[in-house]
């Protein structure tokens, strides 16, 4: 499940409470990990949002507190995810996130749960993460628009691919700095870019796009292809 952004709020209600329902225990149990907010004073807030959102949902939220690379290299916190139906990555910053999971004993427990059977979700900065290359945005004003984006490799869960969330917020960016951004696109890759308050979510049908928003996938910034909700995506491999 990638989301654009709207995790544990409202807005994601009914897309969450599918997924539930398509687990077979009966109060299943969502591990909600915070680690791209490791640089920021927001990893509890995410946590209790998450466990306060699945609650309302009739699922058990665990904090799963990895923010830094010492709490990948801990098992107590491989043993959490080891146990969970849902592994839930919230946003933040891409580029910490990957710089704290890459390579750890955390993040092989995860695709090993993964594997298994669990559902794994990344909102924002968790779903930039997971694809081939990752896009870094850094330096943010105060409107928390960022001026500087580097691009470096990502996590690779979704080969062949990067995923811009936010995306609608784009026409809010001045265009010149748009063109900075793209400019820098990952060369040879297909890009999945996710409107706010918006998820495509893998399925027994391909991918679905889900909530308010739409999907686009692209090769270049130009050429665009909107997919809008309820729409089936494909060609998104996973590997893991």
């Amino acid at each position: 499940m990638l989301l654009g952004s709207g995790e544990f709020t409202p807005a994601m209600d009914e897309v969450d409470a599918a997924i539930l329902a398509s687990i077979p225990e009966t109060r299943p149990t969502v591990a909600i990990v915070p680690t791209a907010s490791g640089l920021e004073e927001t990893p509890r807030s995410w946590t209790d949002m998450g466990i306060a959102h699945f609650a309302g949902l009739g699922a058990n939220g665990e904090a799963v507190m990895v923010v830094r690379r010492s709490d990948a290299e801990d098992p107590r916190w491989s043993e959490v995810v080891g146990r969970a139906d849902w592994i839930f990555f919230s946003g933040g910053r891409p580029q910490h996130a990957i710089d704290v999971l890459a390579g750890t004993p955390f993040w092989r427990a995860v695709l090993a749960r993964v594997r298994a059977g669990a559902v794994l979700a990344g909102s924002s900065a968790g779903a930039m993460m997971l694809g081939e290359q990752s896009y870094t945005p850094d330096d943010f004003d105060e409107n928390g628009v960022p001026h500087s984006v580097g691009v470096r490799p990502g996590l690779g869960v979704l080969p062949g691919h990067f995923v811009i969330p936010h995306f609608d917020l784009l026409a809010r960016f001045p265009p010149q700095q748009v063109d900075q951004w793209t400019a820098r696109w990952p060369a040879g890759l297909r890009c999945l870019a996710v409107d706010e308050d918006t998820a495509i979510v893998e399925g027994p049908g391909g991918w679905t796009v889900r909530g308010r928003g739409r999907a686009i996938t692209m090769r270049s910034f130009a050429k665009q292809t909107v997919h809008a909700a309820g729409t089936i995506l494909d060609g998104i491999a996973v590997a893991l």
